[in-house]
């Protein structure tokens, strides 16, 4: 039989990144940093069998909403220790992403994250 083949994932990286977003200058679209918590499972089925999880107290990312001309709004996501503020930043603001990963899925869907953001010129 045939064998597809998978690519290694090994996570974010930086060339995909460029990749995806070369040449396109990225727009803040949101001025509020939003918080992802971290879920814990109950040990709880519900009664379609999924198991019941609930959020915790502790902030697991924060995200931030940019575009380009070419996409539509997507999420950037910073680790908490990297909490981006955005104190002095307007909507429409062109900004620059420190240490831009990017990530992508089996469903081919892309996801970034990011260090740092600093008002683009």
């Amino acid at each position: 039989g045939y064998m597809p083949f998978y690519k290694k994932k090994n996570g974010y990286s930086r060339s995909l990144a460029q990749q995806e977003l070369e040449g396109e200058t990225l727009q803040l679209t949101g001025v509020l940093v939003e918080e992802q918590y971290e879920y814990q499972k109950t040990g709880e089925v519900s009664k379609y069998g999924n198991e019941i999880v609930k959020p915790t107290d502790n902030i697991q990312a924060y995200h931030i909403w940019v575009a380009t001309a070419n996409h539509n709004p997507f999420k950037i996501k910073f680790l908490p220790e990297n909490k981006p503020n955005l104190d002095g930043f307007a909507i429409g603001d062109k900004v620059e992403l420190e240490g831009l990963e990017a990530f992508e899925n089996q469903k081919h869907q892309v996801y970034f994250r990011a260090t740092g953001i600093k008002k683009g010129k």
